[in-house]
């Protein structure tokens, strides 16, 4: 096969397979949406839409910057080892996100005590999405790491994340810019107080300069190799 060929073929798969997780982590927030909408008020529901339209744009964001890197692949000179180190390096650092490798970094623990059982999967959900749009590149709560197919859902008055009952001691760890993560979490009218208006939960946030997150247990290792691009 042609190395122009090679190069479109794994362009345009990488391409496509980064943007099509980001899609997946996005779709998974839209799931738990339905739950709650009725029992919203009417400020809720246009803070709501604020928030659903600045994920469109950044979904946007990220096609064009995937077909700007389909494009330079193309126009590349590179051997097809060069290709491949930097294909390598992509998944490298699209495994941390997915959640397939463990991971250490600074970052910020967030405990959370529900003495009364009133969090649900989708409030949860909102930390995380929220945690993700300030940078924060690998997650875990309880000790759980969340990969591309992690969900909340509710039963019997506890939350579950996949097949895991949550404890309501929540403890909820992220790696990425500690400062930036911690200034916003505990703002005024944030996160930290949003939460602290519910009867019977606390919280606490502390900045940590080493978080360690184990792999999730649910995916399966995927390695790239010359003959899953060019097949």
């Amino acid at each position: 096969m042609k190395i122009e060929n090679l190069r479109a073929q794994l362009a345009l798969g990488l391409a496509l397979m980064l943007f099509g997780f980001g899609v997946v982590m996005q779709l998974r927030s839209r799931e738990m949406l339905s739950e709650r909408l009725e029992a919203q008020s009417e400020r809720d529901l246009v803070e709501i839409i604020d928030t659903l339209d600045n994920e469109i744009r950044s979904i946007r964001l990220d096609i064009t910057d995937q077909r700007i890197k389909l494009l330079t692949f193309k126009d590349s000179e590179s051997s097809n080892q060069d290709i491949l180190s930097k294909a390598e390096s992509e998944i490298s650092d699209l495994k941390v996100f997915v959640g397939e490798k463990k991971v250490s970094g600074p970052g910020i623990l967030i405990r959370i005590k529900d003495k009364h059982g009133l969090l649900t999967g989708f409030d949860l959900r909102q930390i995380i999405e929220e945690l993700r749009s300030l940078g924060a590149w690998a997650i875990a709560v309880n000790d759980i790491r969340i990969d591309y197919q992690s969900s909340f859902w509710r039963r019997s008055g506890s939350v579950y994340l996949d097949k895991e009952k949550l404890s309501r001691d929540y403890r909820i760890q992220a790696i990425g810019e500690r400062a930036l993560l911690f200034q916003t979490i505990t703002m005024p009218r944030g996160i930290k107080d949003k939460l602290k208006t519910l009867k019977g939960v606390q919280v606490k946030v502390s900045r940590d300069e080493l978080v360690r997150l184990q792999p999730s247990e649910h995916l399966k290792p995927w390695k790239l190799t010359r003959e899953n691009v060019t097949r």
